[in-house]
């Protein structure tokens, strides 16, 4: 269901095709309704507070089902959490969520018990857990989120709040996932960046519970008016999986040489053609910057191929990885190139270490 292209996958591990079998959304046990909805303001303030306005609109419609909330950071779980009851008390819809069955006075006892339970080291899990609320992420103790998980696994829990853990971690199915935002922010880059499409597609597979014979789950996505069509071409299977193997084409190519698999160009353009970039090349060939006469001229893209190698070469060859011969199209590995596969250093950081460290 995550890969509309799944034929060039198939043709890229060479099965044939009465190998092939595809499993598409009609598989899965228990059907998935999907809501996205994009939020146009721009002030960091407002669009918080409106998220936290829509996302508790979604719950309190789905009273007496159990709803997994997906947040970002640590911290939010439990804000997220705070505001969702607190909204409840203030508008007088707390009974709502406490009167969802029967046995209703039964279950707030038990809840009313577990809250007081000392094991518990989260003094604001504590304060929670009566009202039906919870929280999960990475940071909390292991006996604090193994009774969140039992809570809310036995239908006493309503709401829990959760990061991206507990959809990797744990499977806690609900009937209903919301992903209250979709950007998280990459300490490597210094900035915000969209959610994997892994991550959305874990999150929202936790929507459905085949063991209490739903019928349908349902996945809301609160993101940014500017991702939506991303978002919804996503779920909707139109979005193929291209190759990236140009970024990292020079270092794949140094660690091929230092196993010697690779001597000269013509090996390395015969490898070349064993890859998912190139299949990709051939289906899509304006894609990847071939012209539709130069595809025209060389089907089976020999010189495009040449050209790659020879660019990854002279790259190696500068950073001292390689020895490239340009008259012979010999390539031979040297002892930098193998320190650098050895340790999958990027040429990149080789050309630095060369540049300022000098003996």
């Amino acid at each position: 269901a995550t890969l509309p292209n799944y034929e060039d996958v198939a043709t890229f591990l060479r099965i044939s095709p009465e190998n092939l079998y595809s499993f598409d959304n009609s598989f899965r046990p228990v059907g998935l309704e999907q809501q996205y909805i994009g939020i146009k303001e721009k002030k960091p303030l407002k669009r918080f507070k409106l998220m936290n306005e829509i996302t508790y609109n979604k719950v309190i419609h789905q009273v007496g089902n159990p709803v997994i909330i997906f947040v970002h950071t640590r911290k939010e779980t439990m804000k997220t959490a705070k505001y969702i009851r607190d909204t409840a008390l203030a508008n007088d819809e707390m009974i709502d969520f406490l009167k969802t069955s029967d046995n209703y006075l039964e279950n707030r006892h038990i809840l009313k018990e577990a809250s007081e339970d000392e094991k518990i080291s989260n003094a604001e899990l504590k304060e929670l857990l009566p009202y039906g609320f919870g929280f999960h992420h990475a940071g909390m103790t292991r006996y604090d989120r193994t009774l969140v998980e039992d809570l809310f696994e036995n239908n006493l829990l309503k709401v829990l709040v959760s990061t991206a853990t507990l959809a990797w971690g744990v499977n806690l199915p609900a009937k209903t996932v919301i992903i209250k935002g979709t950007q998280v922010y990459n300490p490597e880059k210094g900035s915000w960046v969209e959610l994997s499409p892994m991550d959305v597609l874990q999150m929202l597979g936790r929507a459905g519970r085949p063991q209490y014979h739903d019928k349908c789950g349902e996945g809301i996505v609160i993101t940014s008016k500017e991702q939506l069509q991303y978002y919804t071409s996503l779920m909707n299977n139109q979005l193929p999986v291209e190759s990236q193997f140009i970024k990292r084409l020079a270092d794949q190519l140094n660690a091929e040489i230092v196993m010697g698999t690779i001597t000269n160009m013509d090996e390395a353009v015969h490898w070349l053609g064993y890859t998912y970039l190139y299949i990709c090349m051939l289906r899509s060939p304006t894609l990847y910057g071939i012209s539709y006469d130069e595809y025209e001229n060389d089907k089976l893209l020999e010189q495009r191929r040449m050209d790659l190698i020879h660019s990854a070469a002279t790259i190696l060859d500068k950073a001292n990885l390689i020895k490239y011969d340009k008259k012979t199209g010999n390539l031979q590995v040297t002892n930098l190139g193998r320190v650098a596969s050895h340790y999958y250093i990027n040429f990149n950081s080789i050309l630095t270490y060369n540049e300022y460290l000098k003996p």
